[in-house]
């Protein structure tokens, strides 16, 4: 078990890489600590939202999720979230696991001039992440519902029948780099349901997984996290996130700041760093160097056990920023940067 994000949570079942290299070649089930629907509903969601956040809201059908940042008026991140439209007037927005109430009580004091209804749904639903190749294999194993890609593409939701049990919202997301589903089940049913899956897909490779594998799996992905990677004083350009940034006529908090830094540049940007084979990992906080002057700091680090190498994350000055580039951590250690996912950088696999 271990802290995380101030849940106490599966840290490993069995061991981090075994874990990590199931979801690579055929299925893990996480339970995602924390994650609760922020619900918000009400004639003019829509309009509130398109006018809260980086994403055109505007585009989001019902059916349909999208991934965007909640930014300050200084255009750093409050959160990034996906939000999924279940119905015309009503919205799902989903927090990092230490951000809900703060997300939610933003978004209640925000959209009072828009006479819209904000509630966390809290614990009326556990979320269940299950990732990985076999994974669409092993929900079908479970459920008669249309799991094709052209029933339920990326970011599609559906409310179906799962193991038995009414109600399950399945998405198609996931925080792994790979085919996955993100399932928020009635919380009544969890312990049976998580048994159920467990079971149903036990002869497809299907095993549990904890936090610590998901570190390594993200990190391949260069996908950032909220408290680590990215934060209040971080923006969506600076992160590497600028697409997320959808040109729209509606303004939100850090428009002209996100537009202007899209337009002109930056001076820093989230890079992910390869350490040479059997380098220790370096800690949040090392200093990043090129020609002996420190240029950034680390914000994460973990072993890239499909790619064979220790990965961190950190922000550079954007001189230093070059596919390519070598650089020095602290204690002498040679880096090489990485502007792309070192893992299926195109994302294949996940659109499989």
């Amino acid at each position: 078990m271990a802290e995380k994000a101030h849940f106490l949570t599966a840290n490993v079942f069995t061991d981090a890489k075994s874990e990590h290299e199931a979801v690579r070649n055929a299925a893990g089930l996480f339970e995602i600590f924390g994650q609760f629907l922020v619900e918000v509903a009400g004639a003019k969601a829509e309009t509130f939202l398109n006018e809260t956040f980086v994403a055109d809201m505007s585009k989001v059908a019902p059916g349909r999720g999208i991934y965007g940042g909640i930014l300050n008026e200084n255009g750093g991140f409050i959160d990034d979230v996906i939000t999924y439209r279940p119905a015309q007037d009503l919205f799902w927005v989903v927090p990092a696991p230490h951000r809900v109430e703060k997300v939610e009580a933003y978004l209640k004091e925000r959209g009072k001039p828009y006479g819209v209804h904000v509630v966390s749904l809290g614990y009326r639903y556990v979320s269940l992440s299950l990732q990985g190749p076999q994974s669409r294999a092993c929900l079908e194993r479970v459920t008669s519902q249309d799991l094709s890609g052209e029933a339920l593409p990326g970011f599609g939701m559906v409310k179906t029948t799962v193991a038995g049990v009414d109600g399950v919202v399945v998405t198609r997301t996931g925080f792994t780099g790979e085919l996955g589903y993100e399932l928020w089940v009635p919380t009544e049913h969890i312990e049976s349901f998580y048994d159920t899956v467990l079971e149903a897909g036990k002869p497809l490779g299907l095993v549990p997984c904890g936090a610590g594998s998901m570190g390594s799996l993200r990190i391949e992905k260069r996908y950032p996290i909220w408290g680590r990677d990215i934060g209040e004083d971080t923006t969506p350009v600076e992160a590497g996130l600028g697409w997320t940034v959808k040109p729209k006529n509606a303004s939100y908090p850090g428009k002209a700041v996100v537009e202007r830094q899209k337009q002109d540049g930056v001076e820093r940007a989230l890079v992910l760093l390869e350490l040479p084979f059997g380098t220790v990992l370096p800690a949040i906080g090392t200093v990043v160097k090129f020609g002996g002057d420190p240029i950034g700091k680390v914000t994460s680090a973990a072993h890239g056990h499909t790619v064979g190498c220790g990965l961190a994350l950190a922000y550079v000055q954007i001189g230093c920023a070059g596919d390519g580039q070598v650089l020095t951590l602290e204690d002498g250690t040679g880096v090489t940067v990485r502007r792309a996912a070192v893992y299926d950088p195109k994302s294949v696999r996940s659109r499989a």
